[in-house]
């Protein structure tokens, strides 16, 4: 498995962008292009998805909270990568946590591809995910108050038993 690539960005296209190390290009599909530049020296997070049809994929993030997110997005039942690349095109990690914990639908369903039914069950299936997420991994609240107040929450309810 290709856990990361180092290189320069040789090109930048709608969702994918080209690392070349050492004379090989890799295509990478991300969900924010633009905020990389060129000849730019990165280091990405990658995971490498099969499809039955299609073979590998490549997909590239720009911290490990994006791929960790990419991942518990797509572990739900019918959801792919391209929902889980527009998903974090349109929020960020931290933002996606918080709707899920918050089971907010409105939000969810304003990511193209997403309608108020997928975003339930989006929601349903990953509400438990996220709270063992957070609870095993408090970096990733450390940017929203929100959360942070979540996670402490949870710690409590935990310790009293429920």
């Amino acid at each position: 498995m290709i856990a990361t690539i180092s290189g320069t960005i040789k090109s930048i296209k709608e969702q994918q962008i080209v690392i070349e190390q050492t004379g090989i290009g890799f295509e990478l599909f991300v969900a924010t292009p633009m905020s990389f530049a060129l000849q730019q020296q990165i280091t990405v997070q990658t995971h490498l998805h099969w499809n039955q049809e299609n073979g590998p994929t490549l997909y590239g993030f720009s911290s490990s909270s994006e791929k960790i997110v990419f991942l518990l997005i797509i572990s739900c039942s019918g959801i792919g990568p391209k929902i889980g690349l527009a998903v974090l095109n349109h929020l960020d990690p931290t933002s996606f946590l918080q709707a899920i914990i918050e089971e907010n639908i409105k939000v969810l369903s304003s990511i193209s591809g997403i309608g108020a039914k997928k975003a339930e069950q989006i929601c349903v299936a990953l509400k438990h995910k996220v709270a063992k997420l957070l609870k095993d991994q408090p970096d990733l609240t450390s940017s929203s108050t929100s959360l942070s107040l979540w996670k402490d929450l949870t710690d409590t309810l935990s310790s009293l038993g429920y």
